[in-house]
């Protein structure tokens, strides 16, 4: 509690609160006046530091270009006795502000805030609350700053990809309703094969290495897409092949896919339609998955599809995923390098590896093809290991598997991940009663809906303007309404 609990009045009668040490909170003079002095009006999101009596809050509330507001406090304590103040109770009544405490700031702007539909996030200080709680606002800072990093890291990807993965999406939507009199959707792995060790297969360097044992040894194979080639070329048939790349490069990794193998490729909603109809032209088994994207998510309810993770999104962790839901209790890592080894980003053989070498000449090498590709990003050198460097994106990845082994009670033992609780096989499959057409008015719909009145609150409490955030993302250097305008007319390119 930053607050004395006494409450002094202004010579204009309103009321105040005092600090501990005596010191009034807001203007003993005429509170009713104050305002935050912005060096330029802000837009957007509002984070205001110090509630107090909460009148220079009020202020903020009628200003049209703001349009969200959190109100943070130092305390739980400090922010149930500020919201006895009039100007506080109007602040918690509006419908565009929110208020909080510092314990809870960083899940309220997880939840709350949208880069895609509050653009700016602009964090401000009650002067006189700041003055007398220096260590509480620098704390207050230090979150919003470490939220900013991650969220624009996340936002930047959906910017990237936004437009592409209500594409891939609709498609891959459509492709399983075209074919929904057809049983290749459903995946059941046999027990005796669940007993045994999955070998997950990445692209890395260090997959050079592995191939002896990967072959011999005795393991369902589940390849990364990257890896697929490198395997087949070393006669090693994989049980399964997972991809979630929504990229039109990501086909080339299937065009060696052989016809009616044992293999099942997994491919989630938001991966490449092209590589799903390169492997259901060779009459390969199929089983589609979805991650975190909300339209795979909104269509996911109507199929018995699975939902797998991929951490910070990285096919690796997906391919774990779906062993771990499989039923597999333990799993071994090839070729899961998160590092540039021995100076090469990929295995040999791999398509990405075969690019890079058809580009060199007598002028470029491809040794600094692979410079270029690493120095594009600030590379760390890994103690201990020589020519082998890391990436703050690379660093996460791995971060992002440690996390998910604690999660799901994974234990590394003698280079093996092994659970230690008992994991119920789960089986795959899709339903065959998908109805594309159905599913597709009403997402147009709900869109076209959503252009009679494109306000954020309204979006956000839409499950079809949930669905289209990565793609209005995308679309980030229009209006909210223009962005709308946008999405809807692509949507309407996949009926």
């Amino acid at each position: 509690m930053i607050y004395s609990k006494e409450i002094a009045e202004a010579k204009n009668g309103s009321r105040i609160p005092l600090f501990k040490n005596g010191k009034p909170a807001n203007s003993k003079y005429n509170p009713d006046a104050e305002q935050i002095l912005f060096e330029a009006l802000p837009k957007g999101c509002i984070i205001v530091a110090g509630i107090a009596g909460g009148f220079h809050i009020e202020k903020l509330l009628s200003e049209k270009n703001i349009s969200l507001i959190i109100a943070v406090e130092a305390d739980s304590e400090s922010l149930e006795f500020c919201k006895q103040f009039s100007s506080t109770k109007k602040i918690e009544e509006c419908k565009k502000a929110i208020l909080c405490d510092k314990s809870n700031l960083e899940e309220i702007l997880y939840t709350k805030y949208f880069p895609v539909l509050y653009k700016n996030l602009t964090l401000v200080f009650n002067r006189a609350w700041k003055n007398e709680n220096p260590q509480i606002a620098q704390e207050i800072s230090s979150t919003v700053k470490n939220f900013l990093e991650k969220v624009s890291a996340d936002y930047s990807v959906q910017a990237h990809f936004g437009k592409l993965w209500q594409r891939n999406i609709l498609l891959n939507l459509k492709f399983i309703s075209e074919h929904n009199n057809e049983n290749f959707f459903s995946v059941n792995i046999e027990q005796d094969k669940i007993k045994k060790t999955a070998a997950i297969v990445a692209a890395g360097p260090t997959m050079d290495f592995s191939i002896e044992e990967i072959k011999h040894g005795d393991f369902f194979v589940i390849s990364t897409d990257t890896a697929f080639g490198t395997l087949l070329q070393n006669s090693i048939i994989p049980d399964a092949v997972i991809n979630i790349d929504a990229q039109h490069i990501s086909s080339e990794h299937f065009f060696c896919a052989n016809n009616e193998t044992k293999t099942t490729f997994i491919f989630d909603l938001c991966s490449n339609p092209e590589s799903v109809n390169l492997v259901y032209n060779k009459k390969n088994k199929i089983q589609f998955c979805t991650n975190q994207h909300p339209l795979s998510l909104l269509a996911a309810k109507n199929m018995d599809i699975k939902k797998i993770e991929s951490g910070a999104g990285t096919v690796t962790i997906a391919a774990a995923d779906w062993a771990k839901s499989c039923g597999f209790q333990k799993i071994k890592f090839f070729g899961a390098d998160f590092a540039y080894s021995f100076g090469k980003p990929y295995a040999k053989g791999t398509y990405l590896e075969k690019q890079f070498f058809s580009k060199s000449n007598r002028i470029i090498s491809a040794e600094e093809k692979y410079a270029a590709l690493m120095f594009r990003t600030e590379l760390e050198k890994i103690p201990g290991k020589e020519n082998s460097f890391t990436t703050e994106v690379l660093n996460r990845y791995k971060k992002s598997l440690d996390e998910w082994a604690e999660k799901n009670f994974f234990k590394l033992k003698n280079g093996i991940y092994i659970s230690d609780k008992k994991i119920k096989t789960e089986n795959f499959s899709t339903k065959n009663n998908f109805n594309y057409s159905e599913f597709y008015i009403q997402f147009t719909n709900g869109i076209k809906e959503l252009l009679k009145n494109p306000d954020p609150e309204i979006i956000l409490q839409s499950n079809w303007g949930l669905s289209i955030l990565p793609t209005l993302a995308f679309f980030k250097n229009n209006t909210l309404f223009g962005s709308l305008k946008l999405a809807y007319n692509q949507a309407l390119r996949y009926n």
